[in-house]
């Protein structure tokens, strides 16, 4: 007995049926006329890149497939899609057998009493529509798509033409047939509880556990040498036949639970207490091991499995202060060092291969946290996020404006309570947040409902109801001058910031084109904004497509470079945690990412990697021009560092050495501290010993590298870098 897919991926028929858009009044407007042809498409796949990639509307799916009738003990035959976008209207074999609506959700129909043993006919009528500009897009919203259909870095931006091109419409996900026994277990919710082993020696068992040291404001947290055990609750829904079962539990090499359980029509929630005396729990990569166990949940009859399902689990509790900005995880502060991710607007495309270089390109960058940014990715990312001990802030795919009614709330509620379904189990997971920059309807009424319902799927995780526009700040960019960094704006809770670059001159040329000087209208449909990089940043356009892009890369460097030393020299004093504005591109563009849509790093990404170093060296300078030799009152101008170290490691840092280096066109110099520096423990040292530098009187002018470096223990812990220049005051007449 037990569960039989049957996969239906493949190749399908599809036939466009009407141009749909979406009107005031929640109508939908039908058009038959000049619709593209009919052909075969491969399934899962979205109709973007395929001859129907300007396609708004109804595209009508078939395939015939074979059904052997069955095996013994097989009681119920389900149809199930891991993701339409977005109406499905399902019929197999002349017979409509159900209907979803949403793009990231999981959903499963019952066919049983359609399917016929032999040929099958299935067709799935999908509507991605259009919502009308002007009247609907994109201050009354109806369809829940946050970043896919209304973002300024998808194609056409703002534009009301052209702001939903190239439509994320499709079945982009998996689909097969599931045969299934009399009873079955279906949603299981896992939740996990750290608390002290035993009392602390010499204390009461009734007494308050003794503080935190340093740590006084975490009333009631566990010391970290107090041993913990861990309560494991697993919430079971099981579905199928009344009657009496076996429901069995284990957890990795924990012995194992067995319930017996009446299942009927009222009474199909199971909750399970596993207890762990020892357990190995899920941290993030900077902190441990982000140690995963495999929960498995068996439904047995006469002892025998007639179904059983496995899911991975982190033993992990995650809390967040919104007053403070910090983050704790299993009772330990973290700081997080975060990024915004987009990595695709066709989730169909992001397999595997790139999921795991997106992962690579994060460690390697010590990012230990992403915002998963407006919208629900594929289950497949937050597994690579569990596997690699990265925290995740996920948002809802509510995004800007939305159609104040009743119809909109309902929707947005069933399908936020989708997502905490879908992801409740992912260890990653941190923290939930409704909207991101709602209205002020939406931020009063809608997002508080939001909140609500999230939590009536989830108690463990704090819930945000929105991602306010005050904890977005982009100096530099819209407004300032990035060293305006240094009044730390958008704090305690700042999760965007940063500045535009091109991405590398070969993909620029593929959208763009190599004409010179750039066709403006072209570049503002890939997102570049040319009154910020102008009039705000400053960028020098340059005589050509080299200096252009080469500008654009160095200020979003040296922007990044400066916010985040500033950020995180003000750690756990002004917030505790950062998600810088973005880590890649969902597509060819002109964007505030680091890395492009081929997954080319740019210059950003190499500031971001140095200034998101667990232990990081750095120094504050008044000025980028230092003059050598003596000045015309007879002083010498000897080069002074007063450098600054940040430690986000959970280790005392002793005896740790400091060196500069400067090399340029005058050659390379050493200098090292005089004595060794200590850092505490997730600390901050804003002021530690100087290091003058005595420069050669007759020192070449121009451009040099400043170079600080850490050591501890005779290893390289730190390496940070910073561009000047070398003047000298001319004498004579």
């Amino acid at each position: 007995m037990g569960t039989r897919q049957i996969s239906l991926n493949g190749i399908w028929q599809y036939d466009p049926e009407a141009w749909v858009t979406l009107s005031s009044g929640d109508t939908s407007v039908e058009d038959t006329t000049n619709l593209p042809g009919n052909g075969e498409m491969t399934i899962p796949g979205h109709w973007q890149g395929t001859p129907l990639q300007s396609f708004d509307g109804r595209v009508r799916f078939t395939r015939t497939f074979n059904f052997d009738g069955g095996h013994d003990g097989e009681a119920s035959v389900w149809l199930v899609f891991k993701g339409v976008d977005y109406v499905a209207r399902v019929s197999l074999n002349g017979t409509l057998v159900g209907e979803h609506a949403g793009y990231f959700q999981t959903f499963e129909l019952d066919v049983t009493g359609a399917i016929q043993a032999g040929e099958n006919h299935l067709e799935v009528e999908v509507t991605c529509p259009r919502e009308e500009p002007g009247t609907v897009w994109p201050d009354k919203k109806v369809l829940i798509k946050g970043i896919l259909n209304h973002w300024d870095a998808r194609p056409g931006s703002w534009d009301h033409q052209h702001g939903q091109d190239q439509n994320s419409g499709g079945i982009w996900n998996d689909v097969w047939l599931e045969t299934r026994s009399v009873a079955w277990v279906g949603h299981a919710k896992v939740t996990s509880k750290l608390v002290p082993r035993h009392a602390p020696e010499g204390m009461s068992h009734q007494g308050p556990l003794p503080p935190v040291e340093g740590e006084s404001e975490r009333e009631g947290a566990i010391p970290r040498d107090v041993p913990k055990q861990a309560f494991v609750l697993i919430d079971i829904e099981l579905h199928g036949a009344p009657g009496t079962y076996d429901l069995r539990v284990s957890i990795g090499d924990e012995p194992t639970v067995v319930r017996t359980v009446h299942l009927s029509s009222e009474s199909r929630r199971h909750t399970v207490v596993v207890q762990i005396p020892d357990p190995k729990l899920w941290w993030t990569w900077d902190l441990g091991a982000p140690h995963l166990e495999p929960c498995r949940i068996e439904l047995l009859r006469e002892d025998e499995t007639i179904h059983s399902k496995t899911i991975e689990i982190g033993i992990r509790e995650i809390e967040f202060d919104p007053k403070r900005g910090e983050w704790w995880l299993n009772g330990t502060r973290v700081f997080i060092r975060g990024t915004n991710v987009i990595p695709s607007l066709w989730l169909g495309q992001y397999d595997q291969a790139t999921i795991d270089k997106d992962i690579a390109l994060l460690r390697d960058a010590h990012v230990n946290g992403v915002r998963v940014c407006v919208h629900v990715n594929r289950e497949e990312f937050y597994t690579a996020c569990d596997q690699a001990g990265i925290l995740v802030w996920q948002d809802f795919a509510l995004q800007w404006g939305y159609a104040e009614t009743l119809d909109v709330m309902r929707d947005a509620v069933r399908q936020i309570r989708d997502m905490v379904r879908l992801l409740v189990n992912h260890p990653s997971i941190a923290l939930w947040c409704c909207q991101n920059e709602s209205t002020f309807h939406n931020k009063q009424i809608l997002d508080p409902v939001l909140a609500a319902a999230v939590s009536l799927e989830d108690g463990s995780r704090y819930i945000r109801p929105t991602s306010e526009y005050s904890e977005h700040t982009y100096v530099g960019w819209y407004r300032g001058h990035y060293r305006d960094y240094s009044a730390l704006p958008a704090t305690p809770v700042l999760t965007e910031f940063g500045a535009q670059a091109f991405p590398s001159p070969e993909l620029t040329a593929q959208f763009a084109g190599t004409g010179w000087p750039p066709d403006w209208d072209r570049l503002a449909y890939h997102n570049f904004q040319y009154d910020q990089t102008f009039h705000v940043a400053g960028v020098a356009m340059g005589d050509s497509w080299e200096e252009f892009i080469r500008n654009s890369q160095i200020y979003q460097a040296r922007l990044l470079k400066f916010s985040i030393e500033q950020y995180r020299k003000a750690k756990y004093e002004k917030l505790g945690g950062l998600f810088q504005f973005m880590f890649m591109d969902a597509w060819p563009a002109v964007t505030w990412s680091v890395v492009d849509s081929d997954r080319q790093p740019k210059p950003g990404y190499d500031a971001l990697r140095e200034a998101y170093q667990p232990v990081l060296i750095g120094c504050d300078r008044d000025r980028e021009v230092v003059i050598t030799g003596v000045d015309r009152g007879g002083h010498e101008r000897p080069l002074v560092i007063n450098p600054w170290i940040i430690n986000d490691l959970h280790s005392d840092l002793t005896g740790c050495t400091c060196g500069v280096e400067l090399s340029g066109p005058g050659g390379r110099f050493n200098w090292n501290a005089e004595q060794p520096i200590d850092i505490g423990a997730d600390a901050t040292l804003v002021h530690a010993p100087a290091i003058t530098c005595d420069l050669p009187e007759q020192l070449a002018p121009g451009d040099y590298q400043l170079t600080l470096t850490l050591h501890h223990d005779n290893d390289f812990i730190s390496r940070n870098r910073y561009d000047l220049s070398v003047g000298r005051i001319p004498t004579g007449t």
